[in-house]
């Protein structure tokens, strides 16, 4: 499922910085909310995070609207297939889930972690309890399934401090696995937390730029659409760990493949330090910049 994110990241993230400075968010540091009470004002108080988030799809809508057929142009190039059908396709690789099996602590206590565009962590059965002990709940999709309840999963960053997950629901053939069903409208299956362990902070731009790429992110991928995906692993020469996407019927989708993406299985999830840490924010110059230092303001 990280595919869907692999092809639309790299146009999202570059409209997320536009759309900010389109919604002149830096200006938001203003956002306040004035209440009357027996005619009298009381004084301003800040937006809790997840106001903002309720507010600021409105305030970007229009920029996102006139980006999106950029990002839509940009999945469908990317889903069409590079080859024809390749004979024995879903045999020519690893069994993972039965390798990850067979790891001290299986498959509870072992993960995938993709390091690259997009850091996600892809957990194969059921969600650690504790996995989310340090991260907020945002909002959820109305077709999406909790962590607590999905029988595996992935983790997506989406900015310095958020994270998407999404309910794997996906069947072997062979030894590849793909999606059981399309995609309609992704956001209505994503639910979206932030790291409690840098608070929403309104009057910190770097703060409002984190929430607000995140935003943008989770509003880019919203009215995507994704056909059936397969992915079948394979390890190179070196003995690194390689992912290929195909159609159902064995076509290639060479396009949906990023050599640059290191895999490698993790034992024991820290979200924060896994996926954030290793985040690329629109915001930075920084090829890679630690989650506090994107969100913190110097000032």
């Amino acid at each position: 499922m990280r595919r869907i994110y692999s092809s639309i990241v790299p146009v999202a993230l570059a409209l997320a910085s536009t759309s900010v400075d389109a919604a002149n968010v830096p200006e938001s540091t203003q956002l306040m909310v004035e209440r009357e009470d027996a005619g009298k004002s009381t004084a301003p108080e800040p937006f809790p995070v997840v106001e903002f988030w309720q507010i600021m799809p409105s305030k970007i809508a229009e920029d996102l609207e006139e980006f999106l057929e950029s990002v839509e142009s940009e999945l469908r190039a990317a889903l069409v297939p590079t080859g024809e059908t390749e004979a024995g396709w879903n045999t020519r690789g690893i069994d993972l889930i039965g390798h990850i099996e067979s790891l001290p602590g299986g498959i509870a206590n072992n993960g995938l972690l993709t390091l690259g565009e997009v850091p996600s962590l892809e957990l194969f059965g059921k969600i650690p309890a504790d996995i989310l002990a340090d991260w907020e709940y945002i909002q959820a999709g109305p077709k999406a399934v909790s962590p607590v309840d999905a029988k595996g999963g992935i983790f997506v960053a989406i900015s310095p401090v958020h994270v998407v997950f999404l309910e794997a629901d996906e069947i072997q053939t062979g030894k590849a696995s793909c999606m059981k069903n399309p995609i309609a409208k992704a956001s209505d299956h994503l639910t979206v937390y932030r790291y409690s362990g840098i608070p929403f902070d309104p009057a910190s731009d770097a703060s409002l730029e984190a929430e607000t790429e995140a935003i943008v992110m989770h509003s880019m991928m919203g009215g995507l659409d994704s056909p059936v995906i397969c992915s079948i692993y394979r390890r190179d020469q070196k003995g690194h760990l390689l992912n290929f996407a195909y159609t159902p019927d064995g076509r290639p989708l060479g396009l949906m493949d990023d050599a640059g993406d290191r895999l490698e299985i993790v034992s024991g999830f820290n979200l924060y330090e896994q996926l954030n840490a290793n985040y690329t924010s629109a915001f930075t110059d920084d090829e890679q910049s630690g989650p506090a230092e994107a969100v913190s303001d110097p000032s």
